[in-house]
């Protein structure tokens, strides 16, 4: 009879056991059996108990790790382990030796879980039956007025196949004190920085400071990114107000949570003044130099507590700053007469959501508007054909709303309907003491899309709408057929 012994080697912690073996099968009732039936047992126990403690570590660790991600404050009497050791023990599931922290370790840590990165691509196909294009349409608005001087090209919509642009999108954690993101729009016209921000996570008492380049975060849609609109395109308030790519500026913000139960959030930007259609900035041998920040615009949010299912914000805004503007009065493409002055915007939004708590969106309703008015007064400063004109003031004044409705009719479906009205108060006052009235424009739109994952949504739209415009009046028709996909990581949009 031969004997041999096999060795089961334990996790750390536990002991080696031994099992004395033979060539012969031994009894099932002996006493070396009932010997090992209890030390199997008696191991089965062990490994419970250490799988509980490693259960337990490893949810403390990562508790410890969701909490310095959000920016709170380490509490002196935790554990200091550095990050860096910290997410070697969760990738391993290992307890490490425990080290003084250090916030040097914590900052390399943050920047070793940086950027997130993203790319959206954002494409259509439009067809429209307008004698010239809805692209010319929209630059003959009656009053709403063309580009001032600085040779900004307006994004061009086409009969057929249009790419809006791609997205690239880089964010992540700096620190526990700044978090940053960036993003490039590349079109075929070239590339272009949309946002370039660096943002505060710890300040104190509800402050934060944002800086760099950013969408104002007046109203409601101005912030939003083209693939997060409910629609293909904007509402012709924006558009028509604010040009293709909203207020986009380079600056900086301030914002205060107030202290409240309901989110009250106030918020105060300085911008450098660069949107032609609102703060524009000529300058030359015309028109003085106007130094920045040239344009202000101050906001309130408010956002009451109505439980899990409803949400509801209510918003007000006010912009105020220094805008100039260059003419072709008997349009030979030479600038003729020159304009400076102020201008500002004041308006309201008002956001719903209701929330059924269903699969992929399933009987959600979401209903938003916003009104707009924006007042220019302007000085003429130089003019080619009439001396006679120069400090005469100029006063425009134009407004508009939407309103817009979706709901989501089966998981992952919704439609949507949107009422655009520009115009309501449409008029200039000139120089030469005459009032030009100009009329107002209504569109109506209705779409239906299609997300068969958070990553990629498929949208048809049709609009009609009754433009006022320097050539007439024109009603025009458009389809409009979307796709946008994301890659990569992406961060949640705000409410």
């Amino acid at each position: 009879m031969h004997r041999m012994t096999v060795y089961i080697f334990l996790l750390p912690g536990l002991s080696v056991l031994s099992l004395p073996c033979t060539g012969q099968e031994r009894p099932a009732h002996s006493d070396e059996a009932d010997v090992l039936g209890e030390q199997i047992e008696k191991l089965r126990l062990e490994l419970a108990d250490q799988k509980k403690e490693y259960d337990a570590r490893l949810e403390e660790l990562k508790a410890r790790l969701d909490k310095i991600l959000e920016g709170d404050q380490l509490e002196a009497e935790a554990p200091e382990d550095d990050l860096s050791a910290l997410l070697d023990q969760i990738r391993t599931g290992e307890p490490g030796e425990e080290t003084r922290f250090d916030f040097g370790g914590l900052g390399r840590a943050f920047q070793s879980m940086n950027p997130d990165i993203s790319v959206i691509i954002d494409t259509y196909y439009h067809n429209d039956d307008s004698r010239e294009g809805i692209a010319h349409v929209m630059e003959e608005m009656a009053g709403f007025g063309h580009s001032h001087g600085d040779g900004h090209e307006h994004a061009h919509v086409e009969d057929g196949f249009n790419m809006r642009h791609l997205g690239l999108h880089f964010s992540g954690e700096v620190d526990p004190y700044f978090k940053a993101w960036a993003i490039g729009a590349i079109s075929e016209e070239g590339a272009e920085m949309e946002e370039a921000v660096i943002q505060t996570t710890s300040l104190p008492a509800g402050l934060q400071i944002k800086a760099g380049k950013f969408f104002s975060d007046f109203g409601r849609m101005n912030a939003q990114h083209s693939h997060q609109w409910d629609f293909v395109d904007q509402p012709l308030v924006y558009k028509l107000l604010f040009g293709d790519h909203g207020l986009n500026e380079k600056g900086a913000q301030l914002s205060w949570l107030a202290p409240t139960r309901h989110h009250l959030l106030f918020g105060v930007e300085a911008l450098q003044g660069e949107n032609e259609l609102l703060a524009n900035n000529i300058g030359g041998d015309h028109l003085p130099r106007r130094e920045g920040p040239r344009l202000w615009v101050e906001w309130v949010k408010f956002s009451p507590n109505l439980g899990n299912e409803h949400g509801l914000q209510l918003g007000t805004f006010y912009g105020h700053g220094a805008h100039q503007e260059a003419h072709d009065a008997d349009d030979n493409g030479v600038m003729d007469h020159w304009l400076n002055g102020h201008s500002g915007f004041w308006g309201a939004s008002a956001v719903y959501k209701y929330d059924v708590a269903k699969p992929h969106g399933e009987g959600d309703i979401l209903l938003q508007t916003e009104y707009v008015m924006r007042k220019k007064n302007l000085t003429v400063k130089d003019h080619d054909l009439s001396p006679a004109m120069i400090g005469r003031d100029r006063t425009d004044q134009q407004d508009g709303f939407y309103a817009q409705g979706l709901y989501g009719f089966l998981p992952r479906w919704r439609a949507g309907v949107r009422w655009d009205h520009v115009g309501l108060t449409n008029k200039g006052e000139l120089p030469d003491g005459t009032v030009e009235r100009f009329g107002d424009s209504a569109r109506y739109a209705a779409m239906i899309d299609f997300s068969p994952t958070e990553f990629s949504r498929l949208r048809l739209q049709v609009s009609k709408g009754d433009y006022a415009t320097s050539d007439g009046r024109e009603d025009v028709v458009e389809v409009f057929l979307q796709f946008v996909i994301s890659l990569g990581t992406h961060g949640a949009h705000k409410f």
